[in-house]
């Protein structure tokens, strides 16, 4: 899992500023510099937020270089993609809007998970979600349906990068229809596992012995 981790971002503890600093200037940065650029949609803004992103990383979070600015080769040729196709056929300025807005949301998102515990993670989204519960929202659910769906997302990529490197060794690393259905298997098992356990927490749906009473004759 260490490749999807690194890619994700995963909690280090550390005493760094960006350590120190609540969960809610975290999330002030993330939506000024990771977010603000998608809707603004200036191209020298979201290079701007790009460079602020890196800086971010790099001093305020004190990550090393090569953990915190680190893509990956597929999202790079998705970048290249996407700026040589708006400068053919549209206008590069959207590309690199999207090129630049994409890895500056990525390296903010990187830097909240790599400085921000998990359990602080979870008690600021139902502190956010906790307005809602005056119309019947749970926000201690909706803290822990989040941290698990952020949680599935390495353990997916991982499922699958792991089924592709041993079709890789078989030599099948051309039928890459193949790896979906080891894929899916392996996420569906996942989800009744993780389901199980949650139900073994008392954290399931409500009972339904009331629904399963006999009817009397």
């Amino acid at each position: 899992m260490n490749r999807a981790r690194d890619y994700l971002g995963f909690y280090r503890p550390g005493a760094t500023a960006a350590h120190r600093m609540p969960v809610w200037g975290k999330y002030l940065l993330v939506l000024g510099i990771g977010v603000l650029p998608f809707i603004l949609r200036m191209w020298w803004f979201s290079l701007g937020c790009l460079a602020a992103a890196v800086l971010v990383c790099l001093l305020l979070a004190r990550m090393p270089a090569r953990v915190a600015l680190r893509l990956g080769p597929a999202l790079w040729v998705m970048n290249g993609l996407v700026v040589a196709y708006h400068a053919v056929f549209t206008d590069w300025r959207r590309g690199v809007v999207y090129a630049a807005s994409l890895m500056a949301c990525l390296y903010m998102a990187r830097m909240l998970t790599s400085t921000t515990s998990p359990d602080a993670l979870m008690d600021a989204i139902a502190a956010c979600a906790r307005p809602f519960a005056r119309v019947g929202a749970r926000p201690e659910k909706f803290a822990l349906a989040v941290t698990l769906m952020w949680t599935t997302i390495p353990y997916m990529l991982t499922a699958f990068l792991s089924i592709r490197d041993a079709a890789r060794a078989r030599g099948l690393e051309r039928s890459s229809w193949r790896f979906v259905l080891p894929t899916v298997v392996g996420m569906v098992g996942h989800a009744l596992e993780l389901g199980d356990a949650l139900r073994a927490r008392g954290l399931g749906d409500a009972p339904v012995a009331a629904a399963r009473e006999p009817v009397g004759l």
